[in-house]
Parts: structure tokens; sequence; C-alpha cells
């Protein structure tokens, strides 16, 4: 059985999107995270470059961490190229780099910067 969401997140914000995907299971959305749902033995790139190409959605936890990351870059580039859904959840308010300006200047935004965890993630 496959994923309905790929989490694109910093590890420094791993509170609050272990929050959130608790809670969009709760829902029965079956989500896709890092390190959790890595198999032993096969490494992370491979995991998340499969786990991007199955999963029609991409929930990018936008962060200060997350905004200068050149792995959630990869990522998203990767969701675009396989045209995944992507929802960016914006946690902080910062503009955006250059870098993710690029993948994200057209996408429909979730702000939680202003809200607590819990209701953050209900909005989610």
């Amino acid at each position: 059985m496959g994923h309905d969401i790929f989490v694109s997140y910093s590890t420094k914000d791993k509170l609050f999107v272990d929050a959130m995907v608790h809670r969009l299971e709760e829902e029965c959305y079956r989500c896709w995270y890092a390190p959790r749902d890595i198999s032993a033995g096969v490494t992370w790139p491979a995991a998340i470059s499969k786990a991007i190409r199955e999963t029609p959605v991409m929930l990018l936890v936008f962060s200060a961490s997350s905004n200068e990351s050149e792995e959630i870059s990869r990522e998203l580039a990767l969701a675009s190229s396989n045209k995944a859904v992507v929802i960016p959840v914006r946690i902080e308010n910062v503009a955006l780099s250059d870098i993710l300006e690029y993948h994200l200047s057209n996408r429909h935004w979730l702000d939680g910067d202003d809200l607590e965890t819990n209701r953050a993630t209900n909005q989610v």
C-alpha cells in the first residue's frame, strides 16, 4: 500500500512534523517521512527519490531551516518533475530564498506560523 503524502522538512522542525504527521495519520492520510519510513539497508537518497516518485502530494514544512536546505530544494525539483502536488506549510515568517522562490512562488500556502502546533496541524 502506497502513501498519500510525502513530508519534506528540516530535521530542526521534527517536533512540529511529528505532531503534524500524527494528526494526518489519525485522519487516515498515509504519510511518508524520513527517517521513520526508510528501510534498513536502503540509502537515504534512494528511499527519498522512490517515495517522491510514488507519492502524489508533497507537504513542505517551511521554516528558516528548510529555507536554507539544499536537500529540500532537491526534493522539490524531484516532486516537480514527477508532477506531484506541492503544498507548502509556513511555520515561521521567513522570506523565501532565491532557490525556493523558484519552486514555490506560484503555490497556495497554508500559514501556521502564528498558530500553536496543535492548531496548525489541524489546519493542515
